[in-house]
Parts: C-alpha cells; structure tokens; sequence
C-alpha cells in the first residue's frame, strides 16, 4: 500500500452503542444544535461582560464532558475505545502541528472571504477575546475545557457512535461536525463553516488512528494563540470597528 493509500486508511474507532449511547449521539447531533440556533441576535442586546461569558462557556462544556464521560461508563465503553489513546511521539507532533496550522488558515481564509463576501460577522465572536491580562488567563481556562471536552464529546464519542452505524469514518466525521459547525452559530454564518471546517480537520488523527491528544492539543492551541492576538491579523483594524 502506498504512503497515501496508508493515510487515507480509516481507523476510526467504531461503537455499536446501546439505547442510552444511541440517545446522547441523537441530542449531540440534533437538539443540542438546535438549542444552539435558538440564540437571539447580538445586535438586539448589550453583550455581558467576558469574564461572565467565560465562566459560562467553562461551565458548559463542563456538564457536556460529565455527561459524555457518564454516558461511557453507564454503556460500559472505555476513553480508548472512543479515540482517547496515546500515538507515537512523532504522530502525536505531526498532527498537532498540522491540525493546528490547519485550522488556523481555514479560519483566516473563510474570515477574509466572509469579508469580502460582505457577510456579516456575529460581535459577540470578537467580543470574547481578551483584552487584560486577568481576562487571558481566565480564556485559556476557557481554551483547556474545550480542547478536553469539546473534543471527547463530538470527535471522540460522537464520531465513534456513527462511525459504528454508518460504516465509515469520514462520512461519520462531516455528519459530526455539520452539528459541530452550528454549535458555533453564535459567530455568525462564518463561524458556521469555520466549526465545520476546523472540526473536520481535528477529526483526521482520530480517523487515521492518532487518536484525540492531538486534535486535543491542537483545538487549545487554536484557541489560545487566537485569544493571544491571532484574532487580529484576521480581521483588518478598519473592520473591527464595525463589529
């Protein structure tokens, strides 16, 4: 087999869960999506401060990691089984480095080409990043619990369960991060394809064996370097202004 061919091989995991994992697959990719959607339109409201919208993200992503990790111990399903395994040194550097350039580029190409395209960027999206130094220690609290759990939830545990039912990991990963994407509705129609576009990419050491650290690393890592600054070169001063 060739080098490609052995990179394109699917080695997701694949679980066939009971009616319980069948239940919480069904609210990850349907009702907790739709609650998403269900969010006002920041232009009808004053935004909260950061630090309460930090505390809120950490304590949502919080209950969604209890509840997966609840869901896998009731269905009797091990952290590996669902992609929470350790890869060879340089496996794990690789896709680190390579989920993490990725999904950076993605958000400044599709973040220019909203631009351009005039679609309008939700302000809530760059209201989040930190500005004092108190408020960038509490976002990369923020960064370390998406990184964890965001990822166990819809690229370990989600994935596998359709992966088990559909056959396939990469058809189960563009399922998985259609929801993925909308959880992100909050920014905009851009963030929309942004979540697609960055979950897929920290789907791929999940399906090519590598497992979650990476895509762990490499979601913390995304969002901390946006929180860092990175935001900024996306979007032009002049832009910003406008949000």
């Amino acid at each position: 087999m060739s080098e490609l061919g052995q990179l394109l091989l699917d080695m997701t995991p694949a679980v066939g869960f009971g009616w319980l994992g069948r239940i919480y697959v069904f609210m990850l990719l349907v009702i907790v999506p739709f609650l998403a959607l269900l969010q006002p339109d920041d232009r009808e409201f004053e935004l909260p401060q950061r630090s309460a919208l930090y505390v809120s993200a950490v304590v949502g992503i919080s209950v969604l990691t209890v509840l997966t990790i609840l869901v896998l111990v009731l269905e009797g399903t091990s952290l590996p089984e669902v992609g929470f395994h350790s890869a060879s040194v340089a496996q794990f550097i690789a896709w680190t480095v390579l989920t993490t350039v990725g999904a950076l580029t993605g958000d400044f190409l599709i973040t220019r080409a909203a631009l351009r395209l005039r679609i309008r960027e939700s302000r809530l999206t760059y209201h989040l990043m930190p500005r004092t130094r108190r408020e960038l220690l509490a976002f990369m609290g923020v960064s370390v619990s998406a990184g964890f759990g965001e990822e166990l939830t819809y690229h370990g545990f989600l994935l596998a369960g359709l992966a088990g039912w559909l056959g396939s990991g990469w058809t189960a990963a563009l399922v998985a991060n259609m929801a993925f994407g909308v959880l992100h509705g909050y920014q905009g129609h851009a963030g929309v394809v942004r979540g697609f576009v960055m979950g897929y990419l920290f789907c791929l050491p999940v399906i090519t064996g590598a497992g979650l650290m990476p895509a762990m690393v490499g979601h913390f890592l995304v969002n901390a370097l946006l929180g860092l600054g990175a935001w900024k070169w996306m979007i032009p001063a002049e832009e910003r202004k406008t949000l």
